[in-house]
């Protein structure tokens, strides 16, 4: 072997270690969760002034989130299957590229949990039948959220009509039970940690939250490509 050969394969091994690939991972996560949150200004700034302002806003607020969570997972699901290219870039063109189904997919899952939030905030006035009623809407919130998630992740790496997504999200809890109990899990962790400490966690939290949902939904866009897509 020549110098010159030596070294171009020190080069192309420079860089593909573990550590490597770790921080590649960590740089690309941090990217991500800094594009999610300036994607969401507007959700994020009504839900930290929610307590002070009333939560009237947060409905309208959280209208934008769809396109960008779409974006996200866009990005993530790229660096996760090693595809050349940058965070921002695959950001911008995940947002571009979705964000009109992305909105047809999200609001009727946002509406629905609107409606969940505001049956949760009279359950007082129901007497001793609020406890058990209040776990049932929270469970089924958590259902509704987890749906929501899985139909935007789908978005994001397939192009199926927003019905047709709706199916699929619904599909994948008894298709792909391990996954979907897993990005449940995912968000009832996330919820709890947010309620038992501050809601100001929250744009720390959203980019590593949505990376560990793209993580554990490998399978499930395996299992979609394989059996609903041309070959």
């Amino acid at each position: 072997m020549t110098g010159r050969q030596m070294v171009v394969q020190k080069k192309a091994e420079y860089g593909a270690g573990p550590l490597f690939r770790a921080a590649g991972t960590v740089a690309g996560v941090m990217t991500g969760s800094a594009l999610l949150v300036l994607a969401n200004v507007l959700p994020v700034a009504a839900l930290l002034a929610a307590p002070f302002t009333g939560f009237w806003l947060v409905l309208p607020a959280l209208v934008p989130a769809g396109p960008a969570l779409v974006a996200c997972m866009y990005a993530f699901n790229r660096m996760l299957g090693a595809h050349e290219g940058q965070v921002y870039r695959d950001f911008v063109r995940g947002y571009r590229m979705n964000v009109g189904q992305a909105l047809q997919v999200w609001l009727p899952y946002l509406l629905v949990l609107a409606v969940i939030a505001v049956n949760l905030a009279g359950l007082p006035s129901l007497g001793p039948a609020a406890p058990a009623l209040r776990l049932a809407l929270l469970v089924l919130a958590l259902l509704v959220a987890t749906a929501g998630l899985q139909a935007l992740l789908l978005l994001s790496r397939f192009s199926f009509r927003a019905r047709d997504l709706h199916r699929l999200s619904l599909y994948s809890f008894s298709a792909r039970k391990r996954a979907s109990l897993g990005n449940a899990g995912i968000l009832f962790v996330t919820g709890t940690l947010l309620l038992m400490t501050t809601t100001y966690l929250l744009p720390l939290l959203a980019g590593a939250v949505v990376f560990l949902v793209c993580l554990n939904s490998r399978p499930l866009l395996v299992l979609v490509e394989e059996k609903f897509t041309a070959a």
